[in-house]
């Protein structure tokens, strides 16, 4: 259980350096490092304040940027994946259909197709 403010106030840095990074390849080990915080500090006080891990933070927002380039550029998906801290485009493609149950490519276009819909609608 983490109850020094100052521990407090090192979860929140950390978090700020995720989502000021995500999209490089940010080690635990150089979180750590950068933070003065043992792994197991990081991980488990991570988890009791944000509810996730680093780990699933970092994902959820590769995943989000992902999804809003998807739907607001013509970007080809490898420069997205790559944008968003994938090396590949098999390892971008596989979480992304693991996580949206549909391929970055077909995402994109039920993404236009809906908003298309909805303009017709309006």
């Amino acid at each position: 259980m983490i109850t020094k403010r100052r521990d407090i106030a090192t979860l929140l840095e950390v978090r700020q350096f995720i989502q000021e990074n995500f999209s490089k390849d940010i080690p635990i080990s150089a979180i750590c490092r950068e933070f003065g915080l043992n792994r197991t500090k990081l991980q488990e006080g991570f988890h009791q304040m944000y509810s996730t891990s680093v780990h699933a933070l970092i994902s959820n927002m590769r995943m989000e940027k992902a999804r809003s380039m998807l739907r607001e550029t013509e970007e080809p998906v490898k420069v997205i994946g790559m944008e968003c801290g994938y090396k590949t485009l098999s390892s971008f493609t596989r979480v992304f259909t693991r996580l949206h149950k549909v391929s970055p490519t077909r995402y994109r276009v039920l993404s236009i197709r809906n908003e298309k819909l909805s303009e017709k609608v309006s």
